[in-house]
């Protein structure tokens, strides 16, 4: 006899598209937390880095999350940090 106790990985955004358990962290932390560089969200989460990043990914191909550059005043030199935030019709 098969079992139908198979638990599902994905969950469903509010249109009724499936989200991972880890796009669901991310949009429920963006939406608290407002703009978050990549590594800030890997320290809230204790999720390794590439796979914060390949979530990311996937949210912003969807349009739930926006990426952009921060030029900090102080920081005249290197790469400016990468912000992370919902975009703004899904605050």
């Amino acid at each position: 006899m098969e079992s139908n106790s198979h638990v599902s990985s994905t969950l469903s955004d509010e249109r009724g598209k499936s989200i991972s358990p880890i796009g669901a962290q991310l949009l429920s932390l963006l939406k608290e937390g407002g703009p978050l560089t990549r590594d800030q969200l890997v320290k809230k989460l204790s999720i390794p880095r590439t796979t914060i990043y390949d979530g990311l990914k996937k949210l912003i191909t969807r349009n739930e999350v926006k990426k952009y550059p921060f030029y900090q005043a102080e920081r005249s030199r290197g790469r400016p940090q990468v912000l992370f935030s919902l975009l703004d019709d899904k605050k």
